[in-house]
């Protein structure tokens, strides 16, 4: 499934990012380390190159950046 961020009401954008946060925390916090300036536009760059394994492995390792 591929979401229409474009399309999206803000009601169910908020239940999308509550319902990865209860399931996949980790992701949520690069998420948000993304938005709070703590993750740059490079790292998110080199993450989207990574292969699809490569990927689930570094979120699994991710630690909330300080």
């Amino acid at each position: 499934m591929t979401l229409d961020l474009y399309n999206m009401t803000q009601a169910e954008f908020d239940n999308f990012m509550a319902v990865l946060k209860v399931n996949n925390p980790n992701l949520f916090q690069f998420i948000a380390d993304f938005i709070n300036k703590k993750v740059t536009v490079q790292e998110v760059e080199a993450f989207q190159k990574m292969e699809p394994e490569v990927q689930q492995l570094y979120i699994k390792n991710y630690k909330a950046r300080a």
